[in-house]
């Protein structure tokens, strides 16, 4: 790390700060990368913050930030792959703002520096030109705000304005719009395509977008190397951007590329632990249930916290069936406890950041965990979830798509998709000791904190609807009602990215 500073060459509130920790040191040209006590960071206004030559990897617990000038003190909110941020305190100090960010584990710097700049001008940020070696940043270009009904035809992309890059503005102005065609792949810049992207936009190839368009091209030997393995090939698709569903389809694949690619370059890719809650009466559906849990991917750290209701289950039949990649604890619980404590003891157990309620009879897809994180990025939600956009009746055989809106800030989302701080659920009481409307009561308790609770897609999650049995009873003809109703189809009719297991069919 830096020398420390010598006494009148950095503002006395940094001195003090220094004099606290013999560790303590001043970011400065000779700062390594390393773990560090604290750090003083001393800057003349927001755009020297931004533009500020911190190495990667300078991790501390303890940030100082010192601005010489600024209408206001730099404030920051957490991201949510973050450690938590202990407190915060800002005063107006001699020629300048004094600002102490104190973490409960260590944090990179240069990441909280490139935050702190960007949210003390978050009013301007729409108009923001987001670029730079990690690529946009996702709290700014990302899928808020898509549309399912499209009006708009497909556009080139040559005509479009894009001389300032792709801005939030750029991305708002395409939502009505269908897609975006690439007429020459080697004309194409691919920092342009990956945003695109990462905006949820539906970009296709030279090849066209109908039903009867030829075979896309192969992208360019010079763009290929320039964007991930994952992208090049979702982009090498061809799809019917006049289908709603394979649009969306489309979309999500080609975000999930892009997001993945930005942010591992960005360095904030520490992904935080999930615990899965799977509380269940049910002994016959226990062996589904395990099943998706142990088919979701992308997540580094998987826990199930197991809570039978009534019955006993073998520990070590869990772990079998769940397999080596997730950790599984099992906390069996008499018939006589309410749903709400069941669910509360469970989430007292789990030791993820993160909670994520899942339901014993539901089919989720592989990527469902690793969605829901990638949506608790960009959106800074407190809450993520997935509308109960698919509905399998099992007495009709039939699968109802409601037509729910998706990619926005919401008041409600599935009960068995809610992913929710760990610290959040402690702070606003965790689940009621009720029998029914357990989820319903959570989500308004997180609202009525001021939390935000974000909605992505509904793709990746069936709800299985018997006749008997739901904490939230609602009959046949609600859920067929045209106006709720935005396609049926005889049978059992997820989307593709379900990937649906042919052993757990209906």
């Amino acid at each position: 790390m830096a020398d420390r500073a010598t006494p009148g060459a950095v503002p006395p509130p940094v001195e003090t700060f220094l004099a606290q920790d013999p560790a303590a040191s001043v970011l400065g040209p000779a700062t390594r990368p390393g773990p560090s006590a604290q750090v003083a960071v001393v800057a003349t206004d927001v755009a020297s913050l931004r533009d500020l030559d911190c190495p990667p990897g300078v991790l501390t617990r303890v940030v100082g930030i010192f601005l010489h000038e600024g209408a206001a003190a730099p404030v920051v909110v957490p991201r949510p792959e973050w450690p938590a941020l202990r407190s915060q305190r800002s005063r107006r100090a001699r020629h300048g703002w004094w600002t102490v960010l104190r973490f409960t584990a260590p944090v990179d710097l240069a990441l909280v520096l490139r935050e702190a700049a960007a949210q003390s001008v978050w009013g301007a940020r729409g108009s923001w030109v987001v670029a730079g070696a990690a690529g946009p940043d996702v709290r700014v270009v990302n899928p808020v705000g898509f549309l399912l009904d499209a009006p708009e035809p497909v556009r080139a992309l040559g005509d479009l304005d894009l001389h300032g890059g792709v801005s939030a503005a750029v991305v708002a102005g395409l939502r009505p719009v269908r897609g975006v065609r690439v007429e020459r792949w080697e004309a194409a810049d691919p920092g342009t395509l990956e945003a695109l992207c990462l905006a949820g936009v539906p970009v296709v190839g030279p090849g066209g977008d109908g039903p009867a368009a030829a075979p896309a091209p192969a992208l360019s030997p010079a763009l290929s190397p320039a964007l991930s393995p994952a992208l090049v090939e979702a982009l090498s698709c061809e799809v019917d951007l006049d289908d709603p569903l394979a649009r969306e389809e489309h979309s999500l694949v080609l975000r999930r590329a892009a997001y993945d690619a930005v942010t591992a370059r960005s360095g904030a890719t520490r992904q935080q632990a999930v615990s899965v809650l799977l509380a269940t009466r049910r002994a016959e559906m226990l062996d589904f249930a395990l099943a998706q849990v142990a088919r979701q991917r992308g997540v580094v750290r998987l826990e199930l916290v197991l809570a039978p209701h009534g019955f006993d289950v073998d520990p070590q039949r869990v772990r079998e069936l769940v397999g080596p990649g997730v950790t599984a604890q099992v906390l069996p619980q008499p018939a006589s406890t309410p749903f709400g404590d069941v669910l509360e003891r469970a989430a007292r157990a789990a030791g993820g950041d993160v909670v994520l309620k899942m339901d014993d009879d539901d089919w989720y897809a592989p990527d469902v965990v690793a969605d829901l994180l990638r949506a608790r990025g960009y959106s800074g939600a407190e809450m993520v979830g997935m509308p109960a956009e698919l509905h399998y009746l099992t007495e009709q055989d039939l699968t109802v798509k409601r037509g729910h809106p998706t990619e926005l800030y919401a008041r409600f989302v599935a009960g068995g998709t809610m992913l929710v701080d760990r610290s959040v659920l402690r702070e606003v009481g965790g689940f009621r000791s009720v029998t029914k409307y357990v989820d319903a009561q959570l989500i308004s308790a997180v609202l009525a904190a001021g939390g935000a609770i974000y909605r992505t897609h509904g793709l990746g999650y069936v709800l299985r609807r018997n006749p008997t049995g739901h904490t939230w009873q609602v009959d046949v003809d609600y859920l067929l009602d045209p106006s709720r109703t935005a396609a049926t189809w005889p049978g059992f009719r997820p989307s593709r990215l379900l990937e649906a297991d042919p052993r757990h069919l209906p």
